[in-house]
This record gives structure tokens, C-alpha cells and sequence, in this order.
């Protein structure tokens, strides 16, 4: 009878042993997962010209937004991306999911959505304004009353149109579309009297217009949209990996190491030698930050590829804060030591 008492005992106490094993055992991290599966699964838009869209040619996925989840896959090492389009309604249950590893999908960072989950750095400082036919007599918010209003449901965009209208006491018909395209598809039919999103969305929707003049961008930004990657809660390596692909891209812009310089090892290594900055970041966490640039470029390439002078979805940088901090903007890195 001792014996089996004895023996019962052992095993409760095993069993006990390993559940509490078990349970203190910290949850796989987002990085080990990317890096198992050797590919990076990355939410996007998907039709946001500038941001994330096709490309015309090759069907490859392209922009802003595209590179960075390329510049991530560089950053942890692995060779490839697949991109997801999400929605404004999907992209927060998706990551939550873990259907995707990471969004860049202009989301702006809020204290309500940051309940629900991580943000990353501010990569593009934007505001929201107002798109009208070029013929129109709407020049800003108080040209409003009795408006037609054309918004991307979900998003920051259809609460801060509807708080200004009504802090106006407004009358005004909120027509709301699952995705932005649909809702600049529709001003363009004569459905509404306005679109109104971020200011950068609405130079892109009107720069690949078939003819850009019909429409014009009016009125002085109404919001603050700092737009941010967007990951799970409570996985520190993983929102170092995202945080730290973003600090890369900028600081390869501060020390001037751009996609040609970072993919020539015999002028890093000149670079390395004549500045401990530079060699820190060729070399912590094995070189990340400059795979990251291998990738994609630095911060200020990415940008003028998608937004810079000679592109159509041009978006001015100069006197924003889209520029380096270090220049008076606000983009920003953290010091790689």
C-alpha cells in the first residue's frame, strides 16, 4: 500500500512538475516562427498608389509600404516575402491572428488601437484633407454643410470627418466603402461631393487618375495621422526586429549609406574604418540593419522612390516632418551601440 501511495505520489508530482514547466515556458517568438518558415508574411493595402499597389509590369508588389516589409525579411534574414492584403477592418484581427507577421498598412497610431496591439516607429507623418472635382466650390471643411462625404470605413479618416461636422452642427451624408479606391471610384462617378483620407492617399488616388487635373486637393489638414507598422503584443524580439529595420533605414540615411554603397563591401569597409557609428551598425545583430539596406535602401531612397520629385504620387519632403530629424523633421533614429 506504501508503495503505491508512494508511487501515486511521484507521478501527481511529476505531472504538477511538468505542467508548471510547460505553463513558465515563454511563448515562441514571431522572429523564431519567420525565421522557421523562411518567409516573411507581410499585411498590406495592396492598392494605395505609393503605399503598397502592383506593379503595371510584373505584378510584383510595390511602395512605401512594401519595401519596409522587404527591408523587415532583410533585417531577420530571411529570403522572401509574401504580401497580404488586409483591409482597414481585417488588418488588427489579422495580426492578433497571427495570419501575418506584421502590417504596414498606413495605420495611425492611437491610444485605443494600441490596446489591442504593438506599433512600431513612425514611418510617415501625414494629416487628413479633403479631394474634390477641380470644378468644385469646396475649399475646406466649412464649405461642408449639406456634403456628400465619400470615406474609407474603419478607419481614423470616417471619425474625424464625422467629429467636424457635427462639432459644425453640419447636415451631411457619410457614404462609406470598404476600401479607398472605392471611395475615390466614386467621386470620380458623381456618387459624393468629397473624398477625404490622409493627404498622401489623396495625392496618390489623384496623381493615377486617368486625368489628375479633374480633380484637386483642398482644405488645411484636420488630424494628425503618424502612420506605423502594427504587430502582436508582448513579443519583445519581434518588435525589436521591426522597431530596429526601421531605425536602420533612417540612420543609413544619416551616415549617408545608401542601397549601391551598403551592397560594396570594399567602400563599408572604408566607411567602417573611419567611423565607430558606421561600424556599429555594420555590425550589431550580425549586420541586420545593413541587410536591411541591401534590401531596399535607406529611408530617403524608399521615399523618393515612391513620393520623391520625379514619380507621379510626388508628395513634397522639404519643410515636413517626413524629413530626418537631425534636419529639423521628425524621423528619427535610436543609436546603434
Amino acid at each position: 500500500m506504501r508503495k503505491f501511495v508512494g508511487f501515486a505520489l511521484a507521478v501527481v508530482l511529476a505531472v504538477g512538475l511538468a505542467a508548471y514547466v510547460t505553463q513558465a515556458q515563454p511563448p515562441r517568438s514571431r522572429q523564431d516562427i519567420v525565421r522557421a518558415r523562411g518567409q516573411l508574411i507581410c499585411g498590406v493595402d495592396g492598392g494605395t498608389p505609393g503605399f503598397s499597389f502592383p506593379d503595371p509590369a510584373s505584378g510584383r508588389m510595390v511602395g512605401f509600404d512594401a519595401d519596409f516589409c522587404r527591408a523587415v525579411a532583410g533585417f531577420v534574414d530571411v529570403p522572401d516575402v509574401e504580401f497580404v492584403r488586409v483591409t482597414s477592418a481585417t488588418r488588427i484581427p489579422a495580426v492578433l491572428a497571427g495570419s501575418i507577421d506584421v502590417a504596414f498598412r498606413t495605420a495611425t497610431h492611437t491610444i485605443t488601437r494600441d490596446d489591442q496591439i504593438d506599433f512600431g516607429p513612425v514611418t510617415f507623418f501625414d494629416g487628413q484633407r479633403l479631394l474634390v472635382r477641380t470644378d468644385s466650390r469646396i475649399n475646406g471643411l466649412d464649405d461642408l454643410n449639406g456634403a456628400r462625404i465619400c470615406v474609407h470605413s474603419g478607419t481614423t479618416s470616417e471619425r474625424n470627418i464625422t467629429d467636424q461636422m457635427r462639432q459644425r452642427n453640419f447636415r451631411f451624408q457619410l457614404i462609406t466603402f470598404a476600401t479607398a479606391p472605392e471611395a475615390f471610384a466614386a467621386l470620380a462617378a458623381g456618387r459624393c461631393d468629397v473624398f477625404t483620407t490622409d493627404a498622401s492617399q489623396l495625392t496618390g488616388f489623384r496623381a493615377t487618375a486617368p486625368n489628375p487635373a479633374d480633380f484637386k486637393v483642398v482644405g488645411r489638414e484636420f488630424s494628425d495621422e503618424p502612420l506605423a507598422p502594427i504587430y502582436q503584443e508582448n513579443d519583445s524580439k519581434w518588435a525589436d526586429v521591426v522597431d530596429w529595420t526601421v531605425y536602420g533605414l533612417v540612420l543609413a540615411e544619416e551616415l549617408g549609406i545608401t542601397q549601391a554603397v551598403a551592397r560594396d563591401a570594399a567602400r563599408m569597409s572604408a566607411l567602417t574604418a573611419r567611423d565607430p557609428i558606421v561600424k556599429n551598425f555594420a555590425e550589431l545583430k550580425g549586420g541586420a540593419g545593413l541587410r536591411a539596406v541591401r534590401s531596399v535602401g535607406n529611408y530617403g531612397e524608399v521615399y523618393d522612390r515612391y513620393f520623391g520629385p520625379r514619380v507621379r504620387t510626388a508628395i513634397t519632403r522639404d519643410g515636413s516632418r517626413n524629413i530626418l530629424a537631425v534636419k529639423g523633421g521628425a524621423i528619427a533614429s535610436r543609436p546603434f551601440r
